[in-house]
């Protein structure tokens, strides 16, 4: 009979020995099928149960994926904002950001435009830095824009409960916008209000409009946004559940938009009386394409143009130091020492000496190197400028054309005499009486008053110089 190594029985023995010396190793698997752009099912915080809450998360310019979640909880009638990066894992945990306050319910999203994913072939909303923060007070509903308590807005009042979502906005016609939508309920009725982009681009909150076809009776609300380019109105009336939905809004008409790859091929540079010359070092020439642009022209009314010129004037003196051109369309780019030695006045001896371009006004601000008097008319140019650009037909960046401005002469004015009376009385007057039988010199003090009703001055302009 062959013998058992005493190495083996060692083996055998801890396998039954660990059962009885409590030593045997206890592990806990935990798996959840998740992605890396979704939220695990976990509590945000414990010791602490939170009555309400509301999640959103963000995607900014250049970032190729979600990258925080932002919470606001209700812990005991008290809000607080939490924060977790992604991907979404175990050594990600939410953290407290800050303390909004007492607050009866609460919701948070974000506000931003809609992007086409080329290559995954679908929208996202690209966001802005941080969410809006929506509570209810007292009844009373307010919206604010993260930290900033100035921003805080009075939406609603009498409001027991609200939800948030940011609606589609079309890609291709800005004001074709849902907004950012917090909807409440008013008694036991369905209202909202939405924060939408306007025709001169501007954002605003619309006026308050209510859900009629969900009628009264409604004991909650939830705000959602559809794949199919909708928002929905869900609510729980009477143990039954209740959906509104609005028109579509597409985002990009539905449809994948069209690319242009471009690619430089058989490239050739031709250089001219070129000197050969003995060195100590070769010199070599690179090209590279700085600002391209591919254009898809068809017939609009985008094109920019010069709408107003205005002067910038002296005050103690009839003079001006430079003009603005209020354009037609928002500019992109930054005025640089090329484009503006390439500026021109039709004012002989004058140049621009500084050329700033104005975001909020719109405007192309030139400042010449000497004053001009005011009564000087002036035709201004600027050239056609590939650093500079705006958008047209949607998305097509184009450069800037050549502009041209006229700014007319102005005249001066000297008020002299206003609302003057003559007056003109006689101090004697002589009377003959023919048909008396005695003609004699006939001698009596008497006045006459002559009053002139109106009266002008014209002054014909011979000159600039004062009266």
């Amino acid at each position: 009979m062959r013998s058992i190594p005493v190495a083996l029985k060692e083996k055998l023995l801890n396998r039954f020995k660990v059962e009885n010396t409590n030593s045997m190793a206890k592990l806990r698997v935990v798996a959840t099928q998740t992605s890396i752009n979704s939220l695990l099912s976990e509590p945000i915080h414990e010791d602490i149960s939170p009555a309400f809450g509301d999640v959103a998360v963000r995607q900014m310019a250049g970032e190729a994926d979600l990258s925080l979640a932002y919470a606001i909880c209700l812990d005991d009638g008290i809000a607080n904002i939490y924060r977790r990066k992604f991907p979404a894992g175990l050594e990600y945990p939410w953290e407290l950001q800050w303390t909004l306050g007492s607050a009866a319910d609460v919701a948070i999203e974000f506000n931003g435009v809609w992007k086409m994913n080329a290559a995954k072939e679908w929208y996202y909303l690209q966001t802005e830095e941080y969410p809006y923060i929506f509570y209810v007070r007292n009844g009373n509903l307010y919206v604010q824009f993260w930290k900033n308590d100035n921003t805080a807005t009075l939406l609603a009042t009498g409001v027991s409960q609200i939800s948030a979502c940011k609606g589609w906005q079309s890609s291709v016609d800005r004001d074709l916008d849902q907004g950012l939508v917090v909807g409440y309920l008013k008694g036991d009725s369905v209202y909202y209000r939405a924060f939408c982009c306007q025709d001169n681009g501007s954002y605003v909150w619309e006026p308050e409009h209510e859900v009629a076809s969900l009628g009264t009776g409604n004991v909650t609300l939830s705000v959602i946004r559809t794949n199919d380019f909708r928002i929905g109105f869900l609510t729980q009336n009477n143990g039954k559940m209740f959906l509104a939905l609005t028109h579509r809004n597409y985002a990009g008409m539905s449809v994948r938009p069209e690319t242009v790859h471009v690619n430089a091929s058989n490239v050739r540079m031709w250089m001219s009386d070129i000197r050969e010359m003995d060195t100590l070092s070769k010199e070599y020439a690179s090209v590279n394409t700085v600002y391209p642009y591919v254009l898809l022209d068809m017939p609009s009314s985008e094109e920019i143009s010069v709408v107003s010129v205005e002067k910038l004037n002296r005050i103690e003196t009839f003079y001006c130091y430079g003009f603005k051109l209020r354009l037609s369309r928002p500019l992109h780019g930054t005025p640089d020492v090329g484009f503006l030695l390439k500026c021109a006045l039709s004012v002989s001896g004058v140049t621009f000496t500084e050329a700033l371009y104005d975001s909020d006004e719109q405007a192309i601000i030139l400042y010449t190197s000497t004053d001009i008097r005011r009564t000087t008319p002036v035709t201004i140019t600027t050239p056609e400028y590939r650093s500079l650009w705006y958008y047209k037909l949607g998305e097509q960046r184009w450069f800037l054309p050549a502009l041209s401005a006229f700014a007319e002469a102005e005249t001066i004015d000297y008020y002299a005499y206003m609302n003057e009376a003559a007056g003109i009385s006689t101090i004697s007057a002589e009377t003959w009486i023919d048909e008396a039988v005695f003609s004699w010199y006939y001698q009596e003090p008497c006045t006459a008053t002559v009053e002139i009703v109106s009266a002008s001055v014209e002054l014909q302009p011979v000159s600039t110089l004062p009266i």
